[in-house]
């Protein structure tokens, strides 16, 4: 078995599912967790300059959520047996994948994180770039900024969570229709597909849990996939988190 490391922030994010078939899989890992203000130490080892990222054995850096993922589901057997279950997998993994990455840019942008990270990096490059820059123009540069980035948060957040919750009115019924009277999405085996719809729907659940009053058979089959003996004691001890 390969030595694994997953690179994410301190949070469950778009990492959560990585570790939540690592637990089912009962697959020993590094959980390598960094704050925001600690990005700019780890961005240039990571491909692409974005996590999560999944090391295997200390020679090999996988970037992109889904692409490891749907690696580690092929490894665990959380991935179908023949092409039209994997086929069936993979696109209900990526309607779920589509409304948490919509509430990740609303949950985000709402509490200033993208805009204080940004911040934070073109300060740094600027800083290291500007020997010939009067103070006086970073001044100015840095009140232009300011001022455009209050006239984002009256609009912008607004517009990230309607389109949230567009992609939840889009999708929450197809899902609804297509888990049907079926235990987990492929029949009677959970697999990756189940495991996403407990992680991508975990934060926007707890945000409003009304939004799913409409879906009884998604918030079963949540329930089904903690009542997992692998992942239920996954979840009593792992580190807890605002998002």
């Amino acid at each position: 078995m390969p030595n694994y490391t997953l690179y994410y922030f301190n949070g469950r994010g778009r990492a959560e599912i990585c570790r939540m078939m690592f637990a089912a899989a009962g697959v020993q890992y590094t959980d390598k967790r960094f704050e925001f203000n600690e990005w700019d130490r780890y961005r240039k080892e990571m491909p692409s300059d974005c996590v999560p990222v999944l090391d295997i054995d200390g020679n090999q850096k996988m970037p992109e959520t889904m692409a490891i993922c749907r690696y580690l589901a092929r490894e665990f057997g959380f991935y179908g047996k023949n092409n039209m279950e994997m086929f069936r997998v993979d696109y209900i993994c990526d309607c779920l994948y589509e409304i948490l990455h919509d509430y990740m840019r609303y949950y985000h942008e709402k509490n200033g994180r993208f805009r204080s990270t940004m911040s934070s990096s073109k300060s740094s490059n600027s800083s290291s770039s500007s020997t010939s820059t009067s103070s006086s123009s970073s001044s100015s540069s840095s009140s232009t900024s300011t001022k455009s980035s209050d006239k984002k948060d009256g609009t912008f957040v607004v517009e990230l969570k309607s389109r949230y919750l567009e992609t939840c009115r889009r999708i929450l019924p197809f899902l609804e229709k297509t888990l049907g009277t079926r235990q987990y999405f492929n029949g009677e085996q959970m697999m990756l597909c189940d495991m996403m719809c407990y992680c991508c729907l975990e934060s926007p659940y707890m945000e409003d849990h009304t939004l799913f009053n409409n879906y009884p058979k998604l918030v079963s089959l949540r329930n089904r996939v903690t009542a997992h003996s692998k992942i239920s004691a996954y979840l009593k001890k792992r580190t807890v988190t605002n998002w």
